[in-house]
């Protein structure tokens, strides 16, 4: 058991460390994806499944809501897999008590929407237009044990684009709840590949 959750801790760190290294690399133009078909909700399980550890550490948890009846997309699953470890982790730093976080899909006729809800600090609604601005920090009030190098928000967005998708954020305020941010990405089943590398990463 011990074991098992030591090994899910380091792949989760694994993933991140990658996350920054790959947004070095996007950077200088490079980021090359490969794709193929991505089964968005088996994707977003082993992503809860390996981030709950996180979460349950605060005393919190993640919780996956598979609606979309399409959850296929053409896309690189570890780039996408990094996105969904990357808002984790923000839900999980940002929160003052226990996170508690919601992941639900949906879909229509041309994609597939994923949104990722959490109880945290919030996001001002001066500052939601900054924080895919890269090396912005969003200011945290009392939190002071907030460490990162302001990349994530940053590389999340990049990664979505090139899959020729969006990414927006809103306040929990915003819908009627209560505090915390939601995020909605949104990845078409189908688009342009012509531009995308398929380079393979060593």
């Amino acid at each position: 058991m011990l074991v098992g959750m030591v090994r899910d801790e380091n792949k989760r760190l694994g993933m991140l460390v990658e996350s920054v290294l790959l947004s070095a690399v996007a950077d200088l133009g490079g980021m090359q994806l490969r794709f193929s078909d991505v089964d968005m909700h088996a994707l977003l399980a082993e992503v809860v499944r390996n981030g709950s550890l996180q979460a349950a550490k605060r005393g919190g948890a993640i919780h996956l809501h598979p609606n979309a009846e399409l959850a296929h997309v053409s896309g690189d699953r570890t780039y996408l897999t990094s996105v969904f470890y990357n808002l984790i982790d923000n839900a999980v730093k940002y929160c003052t008590g226990p996170p508690d976080i919601h992941i639900s899909t949906r879909s229509d006729a041309q994609a597939v929407i994923i949104s990722d809800r959490d109880n945290g600090i919030g996001i001002p609604r001066s500052e939601q237009k900054k924080i895919f601005d890269r090396l912005y920090r969003i200011p945290t009030g009392n939190v002071h044990n907030v460490k990162g190098f302001g990349l994530g928000l940053s590389y999340v967005k990049s990664v979505v684009e090139r899959h020729h998708g969006t990414i927006r954020v809103e306040g929990n305020d915003e819908q009627g709840g209560g505090p915390g941010s939601c995020f909605i990405i949104t990845l078409p089943f189908e688009h342009d590949q012509k531009d995308q590398g398929a380079a393979v990463r060593g």
